[in-house]
């Protein structure tokens, strides 16, 4: 595969979750220019909006949040494990707790660099575990007979 073929291949892979990017950012940045900067509070209330929409659209999409979702590489797993709210809520908190907790005193050019490394990393790692989660539920009900 050349250069420009595996390009094309990322970007690919990329658009929809790039673009879904964009716009929970491009509105989190237009309710702060309308309310100024949001309190904790208001920062997990967006978040919980964000991913309870992703809940409802996944439920109607699958029919039931505990449907098994197909993948022809990674064996079966439950539509929820798609939502991630342990990885969002756990990187969040974790965000939240390096800046006012263990270092308040972070300047803003090493803030920014920390919680940008930390996000990507945390978010990932907790990725992992919920997918070996929704594996351990998977096998469990699979076990259980439930929906057969």
């Amino acid at each position: 595969m050349n250069s420009a073929e595996q390009l094309a291949q990322n970007l690919l892979a990329e658009s929809k979750a790039y673009g879904y990017t964009l716009t929970i950012w491009g509105g989190g940045a237009i309710l702060m220019n309308q309310y100024g900067s949001p309190r904790i509070l208001e920062i997990f209330l967006y978040v919980v909006g964000a991913l309870f929409a992703f809940a409802v659209l996944a439920s109607v999409a699958f029919d039931d949040l505990f449907d098994d979702l197909g993948s022809d590489h990674d064996g079966r797993l439950i539509v929820a494990s798609m939502v991630h709210v342990a990885a969002t809520f756990g990187n969040l908190l974790l965000s939240y707790v390096i800046l006012t907790v263990l270092n308040p005193g972070f300047p803003a050019i090493w803030a920014f660099l920390v919680i940008g490394f930390e996000g990507t990393f945390t978010y990932n790692v907790l990725l992992l575990l919920e997918d070996g989660f929704a594996r351990f539920v998977t096998d469990r009900i699979d076990r259980a007979g439930v929906g057969s």
